[in-house]
């Protein structure tokens, strides 16, 4: 990375990035930015809505320390993908702002080497994880469906960024484990006795059918822009990746509809409706989803790193709720979702 040290962001150090940005941005697509609001969403990136004299814009810088993209040339090809898929998408009509590209490239570097992307403004407001109307859930359904369609045409990549497999799984639980054991974490360490419990005694011969494909794979709260009426737009495709596309609604369901301990029956049923509009969902899809779920995001919020971070700990509360709930509901996931 040229230029700047980027661990202590200071006030005047994010100053100069930002006008750095705004420079670049006039001089490569001939935009002029009157005013910016930062917004304050997000682990280290800075993001800004700009008023330009064309409209408005979301302006996101890539930090160093997150993305490494001045040092992984591999991580930067894979997110520049992300961002023309996702520009690919809006262009067939799902709700999700466009890119903006110069000479075919969607990540622009300054001369400095700070990194950024430019996507059109969308108007909308993010709600608190468990409260999305049923309206909301049946358009999430419908924009997801629509985009996993859309998505299935795309060559996959050699081969998927994760498979449920058993004995990974456990491999990574031990880490977690001598994590939590080192440092004397007994409360993690009671979560992953349970979850060791939970994915020995599970089979995984249900998922023998189930086929790889692109996906969001990070539909939340966050990630969710919301209107009155229902749906703005889905954002931030950077964990763009080839999993199973069935993740992505065991994720839009719980991030949308688990509240008090309950999943809301109405909400989950409307979002389902919505994505069968466009993609095939059988029954026992969604239970066979949350269990694949617990497999990928168990290994990531039950670990002693959630708890150590006091920072994060009320952001990431919320992952470590829902893997609760899919643990004490394990035995009748089938019951409660397969008829949905």
């Amino acid at each position: 990375m040229k230029g700047y040290e980027l661990n202590n962001m200071t006030d005047e150090l994010v100053e100069c990035w930002t006008s750095e940005i705004v420079l670049h941005i006039k001089e490569r697509f001939g935009l002029s930015v009157r005013e910016l609001a930062p917004i304050d969403m997000g682990w280290l990136n800075l993001k800004w809505k700009m008023e330009t004299d064309h409209g408005p814009l979301f302006v996101k810088y890539y930090h160093p320390d997150r993305y490494k993209l001045h040092v992984r040339p591999e991580r930067r090809k894979a997110v520049e993908r992300t961002l023309q898929l996702q520009h690919e998408l809006s262009k067939a009509e799902i709700p999700c702002p466009s890119v903006y590209s110069y000479n075919g490239q969607y990540i622009q570097e300054t001369p400095s080497g700070l990194f950024y992307a430019v996507l059109d403004w969308v108007d909308g407001y993010t709600a608190q994880a468990g409260t999305l109307k049923t309206a909301q859930m049946f358009e999430l359904g419908a924009a997801t469906g629509k985009m996993h369609k859309w998505l299935q045409n795309v060559p996959l990549l050699d081969k998927p960024a994760w498979r449920p497999l058993k004995d990974v799984y456990l491999q990574e639980w031990q880490a977690n484990w001598n994590k939590a054991q080192e440092v004397g974490d007994h409360i993690v360490m009671s979560w992953l006795d349970r979850s060791h419990s939970i994915v020995e005694s599970m089979d995984f011969g249900i998922f023998e059918s189930c086929q790889p494909g692109w996906l969001h794979w990070d539909l939340w709260v966050d990630n969710i822009l919301l209107n009155e009426q229902g749906l703005s737009g889905i954002v931030d495709f950077d964990r763009m990746a080839v999993v199973y596309q069935e993740v992505d609604v065991a994720r839009a369901v719980l991030t949308g509809a688990l509240r008090d301990g309950q999943i809301q029956i109405e909400a989950t049923r409307a979002l389902m409706d919505g994505y069968r509009g466009y993609s095939g969902a059988s029954n026992g899809a969604l239970s066979r989803a949350m269990k694949m779920l617990y497999l990928i995001e168990s290994i990531w919020w039950l670990r002693t790193e959630v708890r150590e971070k006091s920072e994060l700990r009320g952001l990431l509360g919320r992952f470590v709720e829902e893997m609760h709930w899919i643990e004490n509901n394990w035995a009748t996931l089938s019951e409660q979702l397969d008829a949905i």
